[in-house]
Formats: structure tokens, C-alpha cells, sequence
């Protein structure tokens, strides 16, 4: 009886602490009404989300109505202007009712004690930076419907410029050294890189450069935008690659003393649209890949990147690190249309053609079929020894009206190639003459497809 009331006794006692540190709490709560120090400790309240919110949440609201009450009764206060501007503009997140606040201030100011412009000029800076950071439902409405996502931009973009003009026109103005104008840029450059509209998204790249010149975002940005509109000028696909491949060696050697993730990461993206310059660097991207992949473990390009390496120095004993590289692009990024087709072909042609062209199959399902898709399809049915699905994939590439911007030159020769053997093979030679034919094109196209021609005529 007696153990059992002093364990009553103690729990009572531990109960009795509780409550005792709860009124403090309130009462410490209470005190602090109509001033505002947010990282004050409100003792159990600490332990209780709810109870801490609840707290700081009557001494904003406390903080706000003292001070809105004294500019009412007195509109030319300039410090309770300034102080409620500050609250507005920190706490609330709130710059356009900030901006009200700092101007009745700057008005009412004779002194110029407060540097009420600055904060004006913050204000609509923020403002035009919030406004221009585009969630991702407007991301999804550029991959499944590029006019709405058009529109939803243009009035971001107006709207948020209107406010960077504001500051850029203000007296005194600080933006040319604002870092929030540089990283507005960087997102209106990537947004429109994005929208492959290059021209666009390469002002935007410079202006950041004019900005901030040691800005790694700025370099990359405008280097990628030279790499990808490079196979849009294909007499001047040297000259842009070298561009860009000097703008990602400065940024390399402007952070070298950083992480510079995203300038490595760049390299990775100059590998795959300069497939000359990733020759003889096969160690440096091994090392790279093993680098980036354990801080980025959900990018496929650096096993993509890795595997194109094996595949160009193809040795046989390379072959399992070559599809290995292939597989883990794929799984770390099963969005990647190209990762799963060199995964599925490269895994027809080096390992097993069967479950290669299955696993091509599975890629015809989940993705839109393209041309490239068809034909690396038609290829490896071809391996697999089905000649009649490997023609009917090649003709449907060739012949479809869906994929006729699509062709590739390179590619619809070795097509014709594989619809010459496959006719040959079900026993077709006119027609498999005619199509070695044309991939032999004048002796300007596949020299085997030649070779086979001469073979068959003779």
C-alpha cells in the first residue's frame, strides 16, 4: 500500500512539474504580446508543435495590430512604418504589402535615417522572383501541353519583369549587384532552354554573366544552349561545341576550389553531344561517374555517358560494364527514352538478341514509338532471327508518314541495309536488291550494304 502511493505520490509530482511549466510558459507567452522574438523558448510549449505555433502565432498577430494601431492614429510615424514593412517583407513573406508600408515610410522620412529605397527595391525584386518560380504543375503542362504552359509563362514572365523594371528604373537602385537578379535570370535562361527556344535562353545566360561573372549557373547555361543548338547548325557544330566546351573549362577553373557538381555534371552533357571529344577520356569519366553518382544517385547520364565510353573502345571483355552502364541509366532514370533503347539494343547485339528485343519491346510500350525506336527494334529482330518482324519494323520506320521528320541518314541507310537482308533472307532477292541498293546509295552510303549488292549481282 504504501509503495503504491509514493509511486502515486511521484507520478502526481511529475504531473504537478508539467503544469507548473505549462502556466510559465503562458505567462511568458502572454508578456511578450506586442513584441516579436520568434525564436523565443516558451519552455514545455517547445516539446508541443501545436502549442509553440499557437504561440508565435499571437505574437505576430499581437506585434502587427500594435503597430497598425499607432500608424492609424499617427500616419507620419516612420519607424512603425519601417517596423511593419520589415515584419511584412521577413516574416510574412508578404513584399507587396511591404512595398505600402516602406513607401508611407519613405514619404514621412526627413531625416533619411532609413534606407527605405533599399528596402523598396528588395521588395519588388522578391516579388518578381516569386512570381517567376514556376512549380512543377506548369513543368507538366510543357510536357503534355505546350500552349497552356505558353500562356501560364508569358503571364508569369510579364508580370514578374514588370517588377525587376520597377527596381532596375528606381533612383540609387542596387540590381546590377542584387545575387536574386543574376538567379532570376539563371531561371529564365533554364525555362527557356527548357522550351528549346535557344535564342532567347542564350540572352538570358549573357545578361546573368553581365551580372555576376564568376556565376558557375550562368557559364553552364549558356555552354548547354551551345551544345544542343549545335545540331541545328550542323556547318557549325565545331565551332559551337568548342564554344561551349571553353565555357565549361572556364567555370571548372573558376570553381575549382568548390564541389563545381554542376560543371562536371556539364561535362557529362558535352560527352554526349561531342561524341569525338569523349574519345581517349575513358578514366577521367570513370572517375567522374563513380564521383557524381554517389552524390547523384538518381541521374542516368553518367552511366549513360560511361557506357557510350565502353561502346567506343568496344573491347569484348568490356561488354559487362558496358551494359551495365546502360541498365543502371536506365533504372535510375525509366523516363529516358534513350537510355532504354541502347539498353535493349546493346543487350540484343552483345548478349542475348532474344531478351534484348524484349526488353525493346517493353520500351515500344511504355514510350511513343519513334524512329529510332522502329529500327533499332527491326535491328534486333533481325538478330534474333525473325526476319518478317525485322521488315516490318524497318518498313513502318521508312515508309510512315508519322516519323518523316524524324530520319536520320545514317540510320535509314543501315534501315535499308536491314530490309535488304531481311527480303534476302525470306527468300525475296529482287527486293532485297533493290533496298541494298539503296542503302549502298552510289557508294555514298553503308560500305557492307555495297559489298552484299555486288555479291548478289554477280
Amino acid at each position: 500500500m504504501k509503495l503504491g502511493l509514493k509511486i502515486l505520490s511521484k507520478e502526481y509530482k511529475h504531473i504537478r512539474i508539467l503544469i507548473s511549466e505549462a502556466i510559465f510558459a503562458f505567462i511568458l507567452v502572454f508578456l511578450s504580446l506586442g513584441n516579436l522574438d520568434l525564436k523565443h523558448s516558451f519552455g514545455v510549449f517547445d516539446k508541443i508543435g501545436w502549442a509553440k505555433d499557437l504561440g508565435i502565432y499571437l505574437q505576430k498577430k499581437s506585434y502587427e495590430s500594435k503597430l497598425i494601431k499607432q500608424i492609424e492614429n499617427t500616419p507620419s510615424l516612420v519607424r512603425e512604418n519601417w517596423e511593419l514593412g520589415l515584419f511584412y517583407l521577413d516574416t510574412e513573406n508578404n513584399p507587396e504589402l511591404a512595398i505600402q508600408y516602406f513607401t508611407k515610410g519613405f514619404e514621412n522620412d526627413v531625416t533619411g535615417n532609413f534606407p527605405f529605397q533599399n528596402k523598396i527595391f528588395e521588395s519588388h525584386i522578391r516579388m518578381g522572383h516569386d512570381i517567376f518560380q514556376l512549380d512543377e504543375l506548369v513543368f507538366k503542362f510543357w510536357e503534355n501541353d505546350y500552349n497552356l504552359y505558353s500562356k501560364i509563362w508569358n503571364e508569369k514572365y510579364d508580370k514578374a519583369l514588370n517588377y525587376y523594371n520597377i527596381a532596375i528604373g528606381m533612383e540609387n537602385t542596387s540590381f546590377n549587384s542584387d545575387p536574386r537578379n543574376a538567379e532570376f535570370f539563371i531561371l529564365e535562361g533554364n525555362l527557356r532552354l527548357y522550351a528549346n527556344d535557344y535564342t532567347n535562353a542564350e540572352e538570358s545566360y549573357k545578361t546573368c554573366i553581365s551580372l555576376q561573372s564568376d556565376r558557375e549557373e550562368c557559364f553552364i547555361g549558356l555552354a548547354l544552349v551551345k551544345l544542343r543548338n549545335s545540331n541545328n547548325f550542323p556547318d557549325s557544330k565545331f565551332a559551337l561545341d568548342s564554344e561551349a566546351f571553353t565555357l565549361i573549362q572556364r567555370s571548372l577553373e573558376t570553381h575549382e576550389k568548390g564541389d563545381n557538381i554542376l560543371s562536371k555534371h556539364s561535362l557529362f552533357e558535352y560527352w554526349v553531344h561531342s561524341p569525338s571529344y569523349r574519345r581517349d577520356q575513358l578514366k577521367r569519366i570513370e572517375k567522374l561517374t563513380t564521383e557524381l553518382s554517389q552524390k547523384k544517385s538518381d541521374i542516368g547520364l553518367y552511366d549513360y555517358v560511361l557506357g557510350l565510353s565502353y561502346y567506343d573502345q568496344w573491347k569484348e571483355s568490356l561488354t559487362p560494364k558496358m551494359l551495365k552502364s546502360f541498365e543502371l541509366a536506365a533504372k535510375k532514370e525509366p523516363d529516358s527514352l534513350d537510355y532504354c533503347i541502347e539498353y535493349g539494343f546493346n543487350y540484343a547485339y552483345y548478349e542475348d538478341s532474344v531478351k534484348g528485343t524484349k526488353l525493346l519491346e517493353s520500351c515500344k510500350e511504355k514510350f511513343t514509338p519513334t524512329y529510332r525506336l522502329l529500327s533499332y527494334l527491326g535491328d534486333s529482330y533481325l538478330l534474333a532471327g525473325n526476319y518478317e518482324k525485322a521488315r516490318e519494323y524497318h518498313l513502318e520506320a521508312e515508309n510512315s508518314e508519322v516519323y518523316a521528320q524524324q530520319k536520320d541518314m545514317v540510320v535509314s541507310h543501315q534501315n535499308s541495309y536491314s530490309i535488304g537482308r531481311a527480303n534476302l533472307l525470306l527468300g525475296d532477292r529482287n527486293e532485297g536488291i533493290k533496298y541494298l541498293d539503296l542503302a549502298c546509295n552510289n557508294g555514298q552510303g553503308l560500305v557492307q550494304a555495297c559489298k552484299r549488292l555486288e555479291k548478289e549481282k554477280e
